[in-house]
């Protein structure tokens, strides 16, 4: 009598997008607000052909692209893979501040966003605590 096969557990897979042609029209809207063409939009990496083929959902990006077309659109990388923010709008507004406050800010600034930051995401935390 033989050994039966090895039992195999496959991790599901998560997908960072919900559909590829929903993820394309998202993409050539946020770039279309952002006055980008395809080829401004590019990157290392990422040419305007590939920017096309995602944007007529031919392509999924990978999530370091989807996160670079975000940063470049100014568009969060869950609206442009899922088509809502699942982050509350008042922290993202907040983490936005903080972004260009580490940029260009000076200390002061700086530590000013971050309790910005800290008090928004308290006040989120409170409102979905059981």
């Amino acid at each position: 009598m033989a050994d039966p096969p090895p039992l195999t557990f496959k991790r599901a897979r998560t997908p960072h997008y919900d559909d590829p042609a929903a993820v394309g029209v998202r993409v050539h809207e946020a770039r279309l607000a952002a006055h980008l063409s395809q080829r401004e939009l590019s990157f290392p990496g990422c040419s305007s052909a590939y920017i096309s083929r995602i944007e007529r959902g031919e392509r999924i990006p990978s999530l370091q692209v989807m996160r670079e077309i975000a940063r470049r659109t100014g568009v969060s990388e869950h609206v442009l893979a899922f088509g809502v923010d699942v982050i509350d709008p008042a922290v993202s507004e907040c983490f936005r501040a903080v972004e260009a406050a580490e940029a260009g800010g000076d200390k002061a600034e700086r530590a000013s966003a971050y309790r910005a930051l800290s008090r928004a995401a308290a006040r989120t935390a409170r409102g979905i605590a059981p």
